[in-house]
């Protein structure tokens, strides 16, 4: 069953402060990505979509290092902290499916937050 979705679109552009970047991700993403400013886009993206999805915004129960984005032979995975999880009432059986589009100057996330498997 789907629990929630979420979308999000972000200017490419807008990632090359580095102080928002210390700011919004954990400092082994910030190794991680580099100087690609197109993979933190794709990374915020993403945890924007999930954040819609969950219906809670980072303001009400999540902070933005409470989720990390991770490319695992070219899939994106969400992993949220333990205390996200609690805060949003995520289960063990929930999934997070994602999809990600991009042109030159942006990028779009759809995230699905669902509580079985999407067939």
């Amino acid at each position: 069953m789907i629990k929630g979705i979420g979308i999000d679109i972000t200017e490419i552009e807008r990632w090359k402060n580095k102080k928002i970047l210390q700011k919004l991700f954990t400092e082994q993403k910030v190794m991680w990505a580099k100087e690609s400013y197109i993979n933190y886009s794709i990374m915020w993206c993403i945890k924007e979509a999930s954040v819609k999805a969950l219906g809670t915004g980072f303001q009400k129960n999540t902070m933005w290092k409470d989720i990390e984005i991770v490319n695992i032979d070219g899939k994106y995975e969400i992993h949220f902290s333990t205390a996200a999880k609690h805060k949003c009432h995520i289960k063990a059986k929930d999934q997070f499916h994602i999809d990600v589009t991009r042109n030159d100057t942006s990028v779009i996330a759809h995230v699905i937050w669902t509580d079985t498997h999407l067939v």
